[in-house]
């Protein structure tokens, strides 16, 4: 028996939150002018993640039948987040 869809998307918006909490960290460590611009982006990434958990809840609850469609545009959806992040953190270490 293989997972099922909704254990998968879970583990991705833990994943997702684990990287934010991460993120808060290295936000904490970060000195200067640009810990405001890093405090900025961070509540907008949580603003997001927030919203992208609430959606995804009712969507699973609303259309079952039509996840594994959704589980492809997720994914692209968190590997967007993965470069801006990573965008985020090559720009700052220039």
């Amino acid at each position: 028996m293989g997972r099922k869809p909704e254990g998968q998307a879970e583990k991705m918006f833990k994943k997702f939150g684990k990287k934010v909490d991460e993120f808060i960290q290295e936000l904490n460590d970060t000195k200067g002018n640009a810990n405001e611009e890093f405090k900025s982006r961070l509540d907008e990434l949580k603003k997001t993640r927030d919203t992208l958990e609430e959606k995804f809840k009712d969507f699973r609850e609303e259309n079952k039948d039509k996840w594994e469609e959704v589980q492809t545009e997720l994914e692209r959806a968190a590997q967007e987040f993965k470069k801006a992040v990573n965008n985020l953190f090559a720009g700052r270490k220039a």
